[in-house]
């Protein structure tokens, strides 16, 4: 498939002229003051660069010592826990994340420290409530599961939750929705109707640039649905099933929850989206979705009576980094430990990083909770939608060396375990899934594009090629494969897939021929999967924990560690220069950029996938 960047190189090598004649013949010409300036400005403008790096150092330095030092906080405080930003598997350390020089303004946290934090203010006396800021949400929904049902939990302690926003989405309603009262502006609003998934088709637009994409799915994966934005113009019937199967579990897990939590039926949630009832702030709160409407003076104002505390007395809020840091680390100096494994984002060959699966990084991870003997068992939590076969089996294997070495290995999965995400934990000993866990996806394809007649007959370039064999080019971008290729890569692909299938029925002990049945590429939420026995159990990534434990036979004296280690971000300093473009890639493209970064993605994809290729955007 890659033979034609080698063929490019090697006609570059071959037809460069020698640098040496060239060069000597400059040896005795005096030297040009136009070149001196060039040296001159060059060399000053990385001096100033440098100064740059050096000052940026400087305060990110500065700001991590604060950072770290930062672990008081008042007595008779209340959290603030704002949800409206991205939320990852765990936060990133960014001692720049305050400086941001290119105005990106992206904001992420981490679930795992948002759990620690609710759990660290339920049984912190100094903390006497939670201060939700959730309107416009962008977590998953698995996520956000994991967080509404920890804040349910911190209800228990007899501790209040007030939530206000200006605007709410969906989601934002449905982690609000377990306040003891929801405020909205009065001139604010509450999104509530339905749940969509849109898929963008690229044929014609192919067809009209002459760029023809060469798919090979697995035989019988009709579900695979990742190919099909290049293959069709609309939905096929089988995508069409799995995403309304989908979307209705979903919206069925949305609905009977806020029901339960606001005292209204799930009927009625369902008829007010049909009906498009919702039409303002005062609206919702006629109808009990929210407490009422208010300003943010008037929140404040409540926030003080429940503190008890005067008037013109500033609210004592409390940060999650600082309640987190104040928690008491149990079993902080004991042996035993609970390694838990977190990889989330596409699985590709590589190092990889905090978000995304490097077959290197994971693997190393795995292979160091398995050398190490303080650790007794691994949780490995997976937010994957797949990715490189080969990466996926590389993973795959340390996973199998630590059962092997009489550790048990517990899967937690968060919003997605699809197709590789799945594979690479399929054989794990036990398996935790959230209701709304987008996972299954068994199935493999293979993906390029030919671009014969963009590249001849619109833009005029033209290859050829001396070879030793007939196939010697096979994937060339100029051509489109043969009958022959085309089946040489058929069986590649469906050996693949018979590989994965064999994994999942040794794995969850199941017939391979039942799991040919729920395979195909089809994808399933946790609840169906429970059903079929893809996975175990329902629960979070604490669920998962305490069924580590209990394999491991430790009782309640362990203590928890986190693999891999985070990447250092004074090392990913030089990095960060070029995230400026992608932030305005997204200003510049807006809706359109996640089709962009798709398409990024493919473009880095090196062998045979198993990938969901698919986003379900829920709003």
């Amino acid at each position: 498939m890659f033979c034609c960047r080698v063929i490019l190189l090697t006609e570059i090598l071959l037809t460069q002229q020698p640098l040496e004649f060239r060069s000597k013949s400059k040896l005795n010409k005096p030297f040009p003051m136009k070149q001196f300036f060039k040296m001159f400005f060059a060399a000053f403008l990385a001096g100033v660069s440098m100064l740059f790096i050096g000052f940026l150092l400087v305060v990110g330095i500065v700001a991590s010592f604060s950072a770290k030092s930062e672990t008081k906080f008042e007595d008779n405080s209340v959290m603030r826990l704002n949800l409206n930003m991205i939320i990852n598997e765990r936060s990133i350390d960014n001692p720049f994340a305050n400086i941001d020089p290119f105005g990106s303004n992206q904001t992420s946290g981490g679930l795992y420290e948002i759990i620690e934090a609710i759990e660290a203010a339920k049984n912190d006396d100094r903390i006497k409530g939670i201060y939700l800021q959730s309107g416009i949400s962008m977590a998953g929904m698995a996520t956000l599961k994991e967080i509404r049902d920890a804040l349910i939990d911190f209800k228990s302690s007899g501790k209040f939750i007030i939530s206000y926003s200006e605007i709410y989405s969906q989601k934002g309603l449905y982690i609000s929705s377990v306040a003891d009262s929801i405020f909205v502006a009065p001139e604010g609003g509450l999104e509530w109707t339905g749940l969509s998934s849109t898929v963008p088709f690229y044929v014609k637009m192919l067809a009209k640039i002459g760029v023809k994409p060469q798919v090979i799915r697995a035989s019988n994966n009709r579900f695979k649905s990742a190919v099909e934005p290049f293959l069709e113009e609309s939905i096929s019937e089988s995508n069409r099933e799995q995403l309304s199967l989908l979307l209705n579990d979903i919206w069925n897990e949305m609905t009977s929850a806020i029901a339960a939590s606001r005292n209204i039926s799930a009927d009625s949630l369902k008829l007010w989206a049909n009906d498009l009832r919702i039409t303002t702030a005062a609206t919702a709160a006629e109808l009990g979705l929210v407490t009422r409407t208010a300003y943010q003076d008037e929140v404040d104002a409540l926030l003080r009576d429940l503190l008890d505390i005067k008037e013109d007395d500033s609210i004592p809020f409390a940060s999650v980094s600082t309640v987190r840091a104040s928690k008491d680390k149990k079993g902080k100096f004991l042996g035993d430990r609970i390694a838990i494994v977190f990889a989330q984002g596409d699985i590709n060959s590589g190092t990889g990083d905090d978000l995304s699966i490097g077959s290197e990084r994971i693997a190393q991870a795995l292979r160091k909770a398995r050398r190490d003997e303080k650790v007794k068992a691994v949780v490995f939590r997976i937010n994957s939608p797949g990715g490189s076969t080969l990466a996926s089996d590389v993973i795959m294997r340390e996973v199998q060396l630590l059962r092997e070495a009489g550790k048990p290995v517990v899967a937690s999965y968060g919003n997605l375990a699809a197709s590789g995400g799945y594979y690479i934990s399929c054989i794990a000993d036990k398996i935790v899934a959230q209701p709304t866990t987008i996972t299954g996806s068994i199935g493999v394809f293979g993906l390029f594009f030919t671009a014969e007649e963009l590249l001849n007959d619109k833009v005029g370039i033209r290859y050829d090629r001396v070879k030793t064999s007939k196939h010697a080019d096979m994937g060339s971008i100029d051509r489109d494969l043969t009958e022959a290729e085309r089946k040489y890569f058929q069986n590649m692909v469906d050996y693949f897939y018979g590989r994965f299938l064999g994994l999942v029925a040794t794995g969850r002990n199941l017939d391979s021929l039942f799991v040919d049945e729920v395979g195909q590429g089809r994808v399933w939420t946790g609840v169906q999967a429970l059903e079929l026995g893809l996975v175990d159990t329902l629960g979070s990534l604490q669920t998962a924990v305490e069924i580590a434990r209990d394999l491991a036979g430790l009782g309640e004296d362990y203590r928890i560690t986190t693999l891999p280690e985070k990447v250092d971000p004074f090392q990913e300093l030089l990095k960060s220069f070029g995230m400026d473009e992608e932030a305005r890639m997204k200003k510049r493209l807006g809706i359109l950029y996640p089709y962009y970064e798709k398409f990024q993605t493919l473009e880095k994809v090196k062998g045979y996938q198993s990938h969901i290729g698919m986003d379900i955007i829920i709003e």
